[in-house]
């Protein structure tokens, strides 16, 4: 089910204002959000991820009409792509594909990334902010910030020992600000 307009409302108001790197969708659909990151975020490379060929190919053939040079449609599997570049990630998907992103966001994902779950928390991870939507499905969307989710895990401590000693990350750079 594609994420609806209160939900791409909602989503814009609460995104960072600025936002540099990779920001991925998981689950594009349509493309409907995507689309909306890219018009959103000009200088960033937006990846959208979908499996099932039918939305994926209209999304590609939107695309052909609303050209966004910085937005790229992918039909193969997320599970199988690194997320350690992304700077940000929106997904909508069901409640076993996130418990399995749990360990990967958790392994992959640097301190300073956003995430956004459209209807599906991420399992043992507390919120940034919860923003309850009143549509027909009373749509929930979970904003989470890696640098302060109260995320505990081996793999998540090992993480971010290892992002604080890493020559990637920038002395003064601060974690995005959910609006």
């Amino acid at each position: 089910m594609p994420s609806n307009r209160k939900i791409k409302r909602a989503l814009l108001a609460h995104l960072p204002a600025d936002q540099e790197g990779k920001i991925y969708e998981l689950g594009s659909g349509w493309g409907g959000v995507a689309f909306l990151l890219a018009h959103r975020y000009p200088n960033c490379q937006i990846i959208a991820f979908e499996g099932s060929f039918v939305p994926y190919f209209c999304a590609k053939l939107l695309h052909q009409f609303y050209h966004y040079p910085n937005l790229t449609f992918l039909r193969k599997n997320f599970f199988d792509h690194s997320f350690e570049e992304a700077s940000g990630i929106f997904c909508y998907l069901y409640p076993g594909a996130m418990e399995r992103l749990k360990v990967k966001f958790e392994e992959e994902l640097h301190p300073r990334t956003w995430v956004v779950s459209n209807t599906f928390a991420v399992p043992g991870w507390s919120p940034e902010r919860a923003v309850s939507l009143k549509d027909f499905y009373r749509s929930k969307l979970y904003l989470y910030s890696l640098a302060t989710a109260a995320i505990t895990s081996p793999a998540r401590n090992q993480a971010m020992t290892m992002s604080k000693s890493s020559t990637k990350t920038k002395p003064n750079e601060k974690p995005h600000q959910f609006q």
